[in-house]
């Protein structure tokens, strides 16, 4: 074997272990990634007026007067009041949901790549690594054809290029090489590697004491600005012992994920597993912990590890239990030609066979087990045989109210009436295929500028694993050039892995604001209830990442110029509220903050409350009989200790 041939020989393995992507793999993970796009969408949104807009704590004009980075563009900037932040929020919901669906898949790739990065520099405050996995997860999945499968691109298209004429015709499957073949490109590659970069350093950035000695979960577990309910339970009731041990069973299972996600061999096992281990152990971080949309979507990242032989078995699983269905269809109806054009497009299984049954008999009827059904029972065996049919048929029937029998029988009274009102009674036209082949000679020419501004992302991408992780050696670090920091801020993209890394944090803290309010009231706005200054008997705070990812933010010195924001934000509550009377006349802010129980111990030490800020409504005198104002508090640095 020459040089070239084994270089050929290689380069081939390669590819087809690591840069091969399955169409139904990319549709599955368009899907699952688009509705989390709707619910973090959703989330951000209920929290618009506060966080977003300009009667919130953080202005655009306070952000673009005092940019969070050198390099951050945002598009809900150029929305100010809580109306127009409503607006850009609708936006970015109908751009995420025409994404999902898959309705121009590319264009709307771009746009929700364009707005996650938007809502992420709009408040670096609140972002997270899971903000970094969610602008990520976006960008990449960009270059791939996700709208393959699964898509109202892919329905179309193959609408447009089949349409069987007759009945016996349906049973001549189209599928085109863009239904099938897998997908072989850069972006592939890349999009799995980042997945096993992930785990990689976040392995081996865990190198501190606590993480060898298996105290780490002992300080997580006892955040109580991040834990859950249930994590409380966990922390009063779990012996240390078995503490220590779910520390160190996560390193192992962090390692086997990273190996997994790589193993060269034995793909079908393999990739399971990392599967498997990706969704246990990111669920029981998203259950204990509020760390946003972290957890769930690395979770939808691994699906895009499934490959070709595991849809194969699911669908020769799915043949086995639910095919081997014969449709009859009316002869010379309309109707029932496009009924059975729909069943045909959506049994990608080859479950189901179609015959012409006389014209003048039901519209549809089904051969199950050598039996013949009729009505609804026929069209609950069709059903049952389509991918997630099981699902679809019994949820069809509870959202119907247990009418769909009636429906059916009236669709079938009255398909005459239905065929001449849309139409089908018409002979149909000619598609033209003009517009096909303009749309393929466009996607051939855009190959090279895609594949070379992805080549010059994965450039980006590798300089900042380099640069951002402590694990590296400082011999490998470098100064980044302008372009690629330019590149990696805009897109909110950083490569640094490393939850709870090299050592958790120990010191628990929140924010409390104690108001006064125009009645005499003491309240905390945050909270709308009296404010509790102490930290040490807290059992879980009950706030949301949003929330406490800002309070965190805004008490670090380089953030003290956002305080002016959040100063006025609180001189104006009561226009929040609507209540005059929750007028705030003085108010200091705190940062409560205490130490992490140590091993085997259960109660915070040290606890402190730290003064960010004091303000008091000038020449304000109390009413005879309200308590008088204490004296305001002395501004510290929450950062240092005294």
């Amino acid at each position: 074997m020459t040089r070239r041939e084994t270089f050929a020989h290689a380069y081939r393995w390669f590819v087809a272990r690591y840069a091969v992507a399955d169409p139904r793999t990319l549709g599955l993970a368009r899907i699952v990634v688009g509705l989390l796009l709707c619910a973090n969408t959703a989330r951000h949104w209920s929290v618009a007026r506060l966080y977003y807009s300009n009667a919130g704590v953080l202005s655009s004009a306070e952000l673009l007067a005092h940019p969070s980075s050198d390099f951050n563009f945002s598009i809900f900037t150029a929305f100010s009041t809580p109306a127009e932040v409503n607006v850009a929020f609708a936006c970015a919901l109908a751009c995420h949901v025409c994404f999902t669906v898959g309705w121009n898949t590319r264009v709307f790739a771009a746009l929700a790549c364009l707005w996650v990065t938007s809502l992420d520099n709009r408040l670096v405050l609140v972002e997270n690594g899971g903000y970094v996995v969610v602008n990520l997860l976006v960008l990449w999945l960009a270059f791939l054809p996700t709208g393959a499968r699964f898509s109202i691109d892919a329905w179309r298209r193959g609408s447009r290029e089949n349409r069987p004429s007759g009945i016996t015709e349906l049973d001549q499957r189209h599928r085109p090489e863009w239904f099938t073949a897998p997908h072989r490109s850069l972006a592939s590659l890349v999009i799995v590697l980042n997945l096993a970069v992930i785990y990689i350093f976040n392995v081996a950035n865990k190198y501190g004491e606590t993480w060898r000695t298996g105290a780490t979960i002992q300080y997580v577990l006892h955040l109580d600005r991040m834990v859950t309910g249930l994590a409380v339970f966990l922390r009063e009731h779990m012996p240390y012992r078995l503490m220590q041990g779910a520390a160190w069973l996560t390193l192992l299972v962090e390692a086997l994920i990273a190996v997994a996600i790589v193993w060269p061999t034995h793909r079908r096992l393999a990739r399971p597993l990392a599967i498997v281990l990706i969704v246990g152990l990111h669920a029981t971080f998203g259950v204990l912990m509020r760390l946003g949309p972290f957890s769930w979507f690395i979770i939808a990242w691994s699906l895009l590890l499934l490959q070709r032989t595991h849809w194969d078995a699911v669908e020769s699983f799915h043949r086995r239990r639910f095919g081997g269905v014969t449709v009859t269809l009316a002869a010379a109806r309309p109707f029932a030609l496009r009924l059975g054009r729909v069943l045909a497009r959506l049994d990608c299984t080859d479950s189901l066979t179609f015959e012409e049954g006389p014209s003048t008999g039901p519209l549809l009827e089904a051969v199950y087990q050598g039996q013949r059904v009729t009505g609804a029972a026929a069209y609950r065996v069709v059903w049952r045989a389509l991918p997630l049919g099981f699902v679809v048929a019994p949820l069809a029937n509870v959202v119907c109210l247990g009418m769909a029998s009636s429906i059916l029988r009236c669709v079938e009274r009255n398909r005459v009436s239905i065929e001449r009102f849309f139409g089908w009674d018409r002979p149909e036209p000619d598609l033209a295929s003009d517009g096909l082949a303009c749309a393929s000679a466009i996607a051939r020419s855009l190959v090279w500028p895609r594949e070379g501004a992805l080549a010059f992302l994965l450039l980006c991408s590798t300089s900042a694993v380099l640069h951002d992780n402590k694990s590296i050696p400082a011999a490998l670090k470098h100064k980044q050039p302008k372009l690629v920091r330019a590149t990696l801020g805009y897109l909110r993209v950083s490569q640094g892995w490393g939850m709870f890394a090299p050592n958790p944090v120990r010191e628990d803290g929140v924010l409390a604001v104690d108001g006064y309010t125009l009645d005499g009231r003491r309240v905390d706005p945050f909270t709308g209830r009296e404010p509790d200054l102490n930290l040490s008997d807290a059992r879980g705070l009950g706030l949301g990442q949003i929330e406490q990812d800002y309070f965190n933010r805004i008490r670090l010195d380089r953030n003290r110029v956002y305080r002016k924001a959040l100063s006025e934000y609180l001189q104006t509550w009561h226009r929040a509220t609507g209540r005059p009377e929750d007028e705030l006349v003085a108010f200091n802010v705190f940062w409560l903050r205490d130490r992490c129980p140590e091993p085997f111990a259960v109660t915070p030490t040290e606890h402190e409350q730290v003064c960010l800020l004091s303000w008091r409504r000038a020449n304000f005198r109390a009413k005879t009989g309200m308590p008088a104002l204490p004296p305001p508090c002395k501004e510290a640095s929450a950062e240092q200790k005294d």
